[in-house]
């Protein structure tokens, strides 16, 4: 269980984060509006779904798309800048349901004059929305596990037909362009604020620097065959020649390289499933 909670977690972009926010606040409104749970149609005494309750609900969906937009995209990015792990995510998703709830609170008391401004009603909250975000993070879940093994049943194979694939590498200045076959790049070298680019031209080893770091590269998934195995390295699967290692660490053999590229703790689970 400690090894499963340390392991690196798979993120989805952020168009994805987009649409998976409307899916919620859509889920939610709908839900809202036809089971009408929590008693949230109380005042009405047949309880029916009128014009009024429906234009409630779906203002409330909407203000959960607009809490979780702001807690995606401007808080999540003041916390998470690298890698995320998998307990980093199970904090997070305890924060964002309290966040979301307690947003989902306030605004239910503006709407109700403030008549239900308790501590209980607040936990009450928390706990039903909790219960009711069960439904749509669990689709997401299995969305996103199965586009990481989608992404990493890639076979070997795959990565040599595709070995003529043009991979651009953009650095932060956006004048630069550094473009290379795929089939040449050996691997990707981390030194200070640059990167730099280890390939083959014309049967020689050769290096290249970029203004840029591994992380904004690997964030921009340029090819499948390009894998992060350690903070400081990237490979190119097309030259594997070797791994010596199990799920903690390892080091990887590349051909037409002799010193061989350490795999760490936080790659080694990944980089595993790819090989597989």
């Amino acid at each position: 269980m400690i090894t499963f909670l340390k392991e690196k977690f798979f993120q989805l972009s952020k168009h994805e984060k987009f649409y998976a926010i409307i899916a919620i606040s859509l889920f939610f409104s709908i839900f809202m509006i036809f089971f009408q749970p929590f008693g949230v149609n109380n005042y009405d005494p047949k309880e029916s779904i009128t014009a009024v309750f429906a234009l409630i609900m779906i203002s409330i969906g909407f203000y959960l798309g607009v809490l979780l937009i702001v807690n995606e995209f401007l808080i999540f990015p003041l916390f998470f800048k690298r890698e995320i792990y998998r307990w980093q995510i199970l904090i997070w998703l305890v924060w964002s349901n309290i966040y979301a709830a307690t947003g989902l609170f306030l605004f239910y008391n503006l709407l109700g004059n403030w008549h239900d401004f308790r501590i209980s009603s607040w936990l009450e909250f928390i706990f039903n929305f909790t219960a009711l975000s069960f439904i749509p993070l669990t689709a997401i879940f299995f969305y996103s596990r199965m586009k990481q093994m989608q992404e990493l049943t890639e076979t070997k194979v795959d990565f040599q037909l595709e070995g003529k694939s043009i991979i651009n590498i953009p650095s932060d200045n956006q004048n630069d362009i550094n473009s290379y076959s795929l089939e040449n790049i050996l691997y990707l070298e981390s030194e200070d604020n640059y990167v730099a680019i280890h390939f083959i031209n014309k049967d020689i080893l050769s290096k290249a620097l970029i203004r840029s770091s591994l992380k904004k590269i690997d964030d921009l998934k340029l090819h499948p065959a390009l894998i992060r195995c350690h903070r400081s390295f990237m490979i190119n699967l097309v030259h594997l020649a070797q791994y010596d290692g199990n799920k903690q660490q390892g080091l990887i053999t590349l051909k037409h390289i002799i010193e061989p590229i350490p795999v760490s703790k936080s790659y080694a689970s990944d980089l595993l499933l790819r090989l597989k």
